[in-house]
């Protein structure tokens, strides 16, 4: 049987004031959804990319093959959160290196400059990140040679810094006789919180011996999420997303449209949801079928986005007459023109921005 009655039940049928209610939940449930787009770009998405890329998303829930967890720390970009799963890049940078202003006067005397003047503190700054960078390249070729060499290495801390490293800046404390010494490196900028007696998460995993340090070199199975965070997301998306999308497209279902349509398009944001929540525990399987599975995650995802947006608009127009719908597209003309503006004025630049960090700090 299909509800193809001409005098069946609809949400026109409501009061305007329960109709405006409904209409303004909608548009809230709509700019929630932009607002966890600008989260997945701030914890996903490569810098200068509005969203993540295909690159990204498999990165993000299968990982990078065969990379140890202390080489990819070393070498995730520092806008990743500052732990295990995401980036340690910042331990070399100002934000979290430690002593940042202390070296900066130690590098002004040695360059003989004047800090008080802007444009010397500037070349100062940029001596002692040079200098932090030569310290964490010297690291990731550690980290790469051979196991005898690493560890015999890390006993003498005397790295033979070879190729492009020799004339790379280099702390000068870290560095004696063309050697970096990588145990002294180490010490200074991961085990000061990788240790047994320090407060904190990091005294969990301390790095005081190479021993406890080489359980990092071994290749993860999977670098990606991690169970604990995939269980996390999970539940949040299964149980709070669902009240959303199953209000959304219980709505739209008690419109006024064909009944075929309302079939597809009301349980669509549920079912393509659940599609894209398995992706993301299949891209945690063995390659080749982990990152084909990851691959999957942005259609998925966007099968969500389009039936979010769908169930959104219609019911919205569902709801109200002509004056109401000529408003509506009043509106909506608005918020495009007004997005376009933002675009141009605000993201796009901060993107650009975004990406020039991102040279300016691999240089």
């Amino acid at each position: 049987m299909h509800d193809t009655s001409p005098s069946q039940w609809t949400l026109a049928n409501l009061s305007l004031p329960v109709r405006l209610t409904l209409a303004v939940f909608m548009v809230s449930v709509g700019i929630g959804y932009f607002s966890a787009l600008v989260n997945l770009h701030f914890q996903e998405a490569s810098p200068g990319e509005l969203l993540p890329t295909p690159d990204d998303v498999v990165t993000a829930y299968h990982g990078k093959s065969n990379t140890g967890q202390l080489l990819r720390l070393l070498e995730a970009h520092p806008s990743l959160p500052f732990n295990g799963q995401g980036s340690m890049r910042a331990a070399f940078l100002q934000q979290k290196v430690g002593g940042w202003e202390a070296a900066v006067k130690r590098k002004g005397r040695e360059l003989k400059l004047d800090l008080d003047n802007p444009p010397d503190r500037k070349k100062a700054e940029q001596a002692v990140l040079a200098d932090l960078e030569g310290e964490r390249l010297a690291l990731i070729a550690w980290v790469k040679s051979e196991d005898e060499k690493r560890k015999a290495t890390y006993e003498e801390d005397a790295f033979p810094l070879e190729g492009a490293l020799k004339t790379h800046p280099i702390t000068a404390r870290f560095v004696e006789e063309g050697a970096a010494k990588v145990k002294s490196i180490l010490e200074a900028r991961c085990t000061r919180c990788h240790a047994s007696g320090v407060n904190g998460p990091g005294a969990q995993y301390p790095l005081e011996s190479y021993e406890e340090i080489a359980v990092y070199f071994k290749a993860d199975p999977s670098s990606g999420k991690s169970l604990a965070k995939l269980a996390l997301t999970t539940h949040v998306h299964l149980l709070g997303f669902s009240v959303l999308y199953g209000m959304t497209g219980l709505l739209f279902a008690l419109t006024g449209y064909p009944w075929i349509m309302r079939l597809g398009i009301a349980p669509l944001a549920l079912f393509a949801q659940v599609i894209d929540i398995s992706f993301w525990w299949l891209a945690r399987l063995e390659a080749p079928y982990g990152p084909m599975f990851a691959q999957f995650i942005p259609v998925s995802g966007g099968i969500v986005a389009v039936a979010l947006g769908l169930q959104i608009l219609l019911t919205l127009f569902a709801l109200f007459g002509k004056v109401g719908r000529v408003i509506l597209v009043l509106l909506i003309l608005a918020t495009g023109a007004g997005a376009g503006i933002a675009f141009q004025q605000v993201i796009d630049p901060y993107l650009k921005w975004e990406k020039s960090q991102l040279t300016a700090k691999a240089e």
